[in-house]
């Protein structure tokens, strides 16, 4: 005599609760696939970052830049040396040695191999004075 298999459609309940349980795995798996893709793409690629700082030093043939950064939490000065390289970005400048110790910039920056801060753009903040093209201007 064989005996009915639990899958069998007179037990209707024990079929749904494994169809249930097999749902439920695949989505784990689902899950744990997208986030483990996710983790491993996004590791590849430096995170772009931002700052302000006062110019220090320009190594000659601009291949470095050295600035103090005042960090706004802590507001410890922190001696930074960010490095050029072909994918760095000079704007409104021909090259670095136009800047001047005490000058403003803003960096656009990414964390590149051995830690070095590896500059993507750069520009000179102009803190006072007329905006610039105002002697042009003759009023409305």
């Amino acid at each position: 005599m064989t005996r009915p298999s639990v899958l069998s459609s007179r037990n209707p309940v024990a079929v749904v609760k494994i169809h249930r349980a097999t749902a439920l795995s695949c989505l784990a798996a689902a899950f744990l696939a997208v986030f483990l893709v996710t983790a491993l793409c996004g590791a590849s690629e430096p995170v772009m970052k931002t700052l302000s700082a006062h110019v220090v030093k320009v190594a000659p043939g601009n291949g470095s830049i050295d600035v103090d950064f005042k960090h706004p939490a802590t507001n410890k000065v922190q001696h930074l040396t960010f490095y050029v390289d072909g994918q760095t970005g000079l704007s409104r400048l021909k090259s670095l040695d136009e800047l001047r110790s005490g000058q403003v910039v803003s960096i656009d920056y990414v964390e590149g191999p051995q830690k070095r801060l590896l500059i993507r753009r750069i520009a000179r903040v102009k803190l006072s004075g007329p905006p610039q093209g105002i002697e042009k201007f003759r009023g409305l």
